[in-house]
Protein backbone atom coordinates (compact mmCIF):
# COMPACT_ATOMS: atom_id res chain seq x y z
CA UNK A 1 0.00 0.00 0.00
CA UNK A 2 2.45 2.85 1.11
CA UNK A 3 5.87 1.57 -0.09
CA UNK A 4 8.54 3.20 -1.18
CA UNK A 5 10.26 6.59 0.13
CA UNK A 6 8.54 8.80 -2.87
CA UNK A 7 5.32 7.46 -1.80
CA UNK A 8 6.16 8.48 2.06
CA UNK A 9 6.90 11.69 0.68
CA UNK A 10 3.68 12.55 -1.22
CA UNK A 11 1.80 10.85 1.37
CA UNK A 12 3.26 13.53 3.81
CA UNK A 13 3.00 16.64 1.72
CA UNK A 14 -0.46 16.24 0.89
CA UNK A 15 -1.50 15.86 4.57
CA UNK A 16 -0.05 18.88 4.91
CA UNK A 17 -1.36 20.82 2.25
CA UNK A 18 -4.86 19.40 3.76
CA UNK A 19 -4.11 20.81 7.39
CA UNK A 20 -3.04 24.14 6.16
CA UNK A 21 -6.07 24.49 4.65
CA UNK A 22 -8.36 22.90 7.32
CA UNK A 23 -6.49 24.40 10.08
CA UNK A 24 -6.30 27.99 8.09
CA UNK A 25 -10.32 27.54 8.22
CA UNK A 26 -10.84 26.84 12.39
CA UNK A 27 -10.82 29.88 14.89
CA UNK A 28 -10.97 28.80 18.53
CA UNK A 29 -14.23 30.21 18.97
CA UNK A 30 -17.29 30.88 16.81
CA UNK A 31 -19.95 34.01 16.79
CA UNK A 32 -23.18 35.47 15.23
CA UNK A 33 -22.55 37.10 11.81
CA UNK A 34 -25.35 39.37 10.19
CA UNK A 35 -26.44 39.16 6.68
CA UNK A 36 -26.67 43.40 6.19
CA UNK A 37 -29.33 42.76 3.37
CA UNK A 38 -31.96 40.64 5.82
CA UNK A 39 -30.72 41.45 9.23
CA UNK A 40 -30.69 37.35 9.48
CA UNK A 41 -27.94 36.10 12.14
CA UNK A 42 -25.93 33.46 10.90
CA UNK A 43 -23.91 31.21 13.53
CA UNK A 44 -20.19 31.27 12.20
CA UNK A 45 -18.27 28.78 13.93
CA UNK A 46 -15.11 30.03 12.23
CA UNK A 47 -15.33 33.48 11.89
CA UNK A 48 -12.71 35.31 9.45
CA UNK A 49 -11.66 39.42 9.46
CA UNK A 50 -13.80 41.39 7.68
CA UNK A 51 -16.26 38.16 6.30
CA UNK A 52 -19.19 39.04 5.62
CA UNK A 53 -22.81 36.51 4.92
CA UNK A 54 -25.33 36.38 2.42
CA UNK A 55 -28.48 34.36 3.96
CA UNK A 56 -31.35 32.83 1.18
CA UNK A 57 -34.02 31.18 3.21
CA UNK A 58 -36.66 32.19 5.67
CA UNK A 59 -35.77 34.42 9.06
CA UNK A 60 -38.90 34.16 11.34
CA UNK A 61 -37.19 35.10 14.63
CA UNK A 62 -33.87 37.29 13.43
CA UNK A 63 -32.11 33.30 13.02
CA UNK A 64 -31.82 31.49 9.73
CA UNK A 65 -34.61 28.67 10.05
CA UNK A 66 -35.42 25.88 7.62
CA UNK A 67 -33.94 25.41 4.41
CA UNK A 68 -31.55 27.44 2.74
CA UNK A 69 -27.98 28.03 1.82
CA UNK A 70 -25.20 30.78 2.92
CA UNK A 71 -22.51 32.32 0.81
CA UNK A 72 -19.11 33.74 2.76
CA UNK A 73 -17.56 36.22 1.22
CA UNK A 74 -14.22 38.26 2.20
CA UNK A 75 -13.62 41.41 0.21
CA UNK A 76 -16.51 40.93 -2.10
CA UNK A 77 -14.94 37.48 -2.62
CA UNK A 78 -17.25 34.46 -2.48
CA UNK A 79 -15.04 31.52 0.18
CA UNK A 80 -17.48 29.20 1.21
CA UNK A 81 -21.19 28.04 0.22
CA UNK A 82 -23.31 26.11 2.94
CA UNK A 83 -26.16 24.45 1.64
CA UNK A 84 -28.84 22.41 3.74
CA UNK A 85 -30.76 23.11 6.77
CA UNK A 86 -30.81 25.55 9.42
CA UNK A 87 -32.36 25.22 13.11
CA UNK A 88 -31.96 28.67 14.93
CA UNK A 89 -29.00 29.92 12.77
CA UNK A 90 -26.94 26.89 13.03
CA UNK A 91 -26.67 24.52 10.26
CA UNK A 92 -27.83 21.09 11.25
CA UNK A 93 -28.61 17.18 9.69
CA UNK A 94 -27.42 16.82 6.49
CA UNK A 95 -25.97 18.96 4.29
CA UNK A 96 -22.41 20.04 2.42
CA UNK A 97 -19.97 22.83 2.92
CA UNK A 98 -18.34 24.08 -0.56
CA UNK A 99 -15.13 26.15 -0.99
CA UNK A 100 -12.69 26.60 -4.06
CA UNK A 101 -10.29 23.90 -2.64
CA UNK A 102 -12.82 21.28 -1.84
CA UNK A 103 -15.81 20.46 0.08
CA UNK A 104 -17.61 18.56 2.93
CA UNK A 105 -20.83 16.75 2.54
CA UNK A 106 -22.50 14.84 4.84
CA UNK A 107 -23.97 15.48 9.16
CA UNK A 108 -23.48 18.75 10.39
CA UNK A 109 -24.47 20.28 14.07
CA UNK A 110 -23.36 23.46 15.21
CA UNK A 111 -22.14 24.21 11.55
CA UNK A 112 -19.81 22.06 11.70
CA UNK A 113 -18.97 18.40 10.40
CA UNK A 114 -20.29 15.72 12.80
CA UNK A 115 -21.37 12.48 12.54
CA UNK A 116 -21.00 10.72 9.32
CA UNK A 117 -19.31 12.43 6.05
CA UNK A 118 -16.83 13.10 2.99
CA UNK A 119 -14.40 15.45 3.10
CA UNK A 120 -12.54 16.34 -0.65
CA UNK A 121 -9.81 18.61 -0.33
CA UNK A 122 -7.84 18.54 -4.28
CA UNK A 123 -6.33 14.91 -4.64
CA UNK A 124 -7.66 14.22 -0.73
CA UNK A 125 -10.59 12.17 0.45
CA UNK A 126 -11.67 11.28 3.84
CA UNK A 127 -14.77 9.68 4.33
CA UNK A 128 -15.88 8.54 7.91
CA UNK A 129 -16.82 9.59 11.37
CA UNK A 130 -16.15 13.53 12.08
CA UNK A 131 -16.83 15.31 15.57
CA UNK A 132 -16.27 19.04 15.72
CA UNK A 133 -15.27 19.59 12.28
CA UNK A 134 -12.76 16.88 12.93
CA UNK A 135 -12.69 13.02 12.15
CA UNK A 136 -13.02 10.97 14.90
CA UNK A 137 -13.69 7.48 14.60
CA UNK A 138 -13.61 4.88 11.94
CA UNK A 139 -12.60 6.40 8.37
CA UNK A 140 -10.95 5.79 5.65
CA UNK A 141 -7.92 8.55 4.20
CA UNK A 142 -7.52 8.35 0.18
CA UNK A 143 -4.68 10.08 -1.71
CA UNK A 144 -4.75 9.10 -4.87
CA UNK A 145 -4.75 5.63 -5.76
CA UNK A 146 -3.24 4.98 -1.96
CA UNK A 147 -5.31 4.53 0.80
CA UNK A 148 -5.44 3.79 5.10
CA UNK A 149 -8.43 2.76 6.89
CA UNK A 150 -8.45 3.11 10.84
CA UNK A 151 -9.44 4.82 14.16
CA UNK A 152 -9.25 8.64 13.84
CA UNK A 153 -9.38 10.93 17.39
CA UNK A 154 -9.46 14.73 17.35
CA UNK A 155 -8.18 14.81 13.56
CA UNK A 156 -5.34 12.49 13.93
CA UNK A 157 -5.12 8.65 13.09
CA UNK A 158 -4.71 6.30 15.55
CA UNK A 159 -2.18 3.77 13.97
CA UNK A 160 1.70 2.65 14.97
CA UNK A 161 2.95 2.74 11.78
CA UNK A 162 1.64 5.71 9.94
CA UNK A 163 0.63 9.39 10.91
CA UNK A 164 -1.74 11.49 9.44
CA UNK A 165 -3.64 14.73 10.56
CA UNK A 166 -6.58 16.56 8.92
CA UNK A 167 -7.94 19.63 10.86
CA UNK A 168 -4.87 19.93 13.21
CA UNK A 169 -1.15 19.83 12.77
CA UNK A 170 0.56 16.40 12.70
CA UNK A 171 3.10 17.80 15.52
CA UNK A 172 -0.48 17.12 18.34
CA UNK A 173 -0.29 13.50 16.59
CA UNK A 174 1.03 10.83 19.03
Amino acid sequence: MFTGRSMALRFVAAILFCIVIIAARRAPAGEWTTDQKSGCQVWNPNPQLEESVAWSGTCPIGRAEGNGSVRWSRADTLIETDEGKWHNGKQIGPGSQIWSTGRYDGQIADGEPNGRGVLTLQKLRYEGEFRDGKPNGTGTLTIGSDSVHGTWKDGCLQDAQRRAAIGVPLSVCR
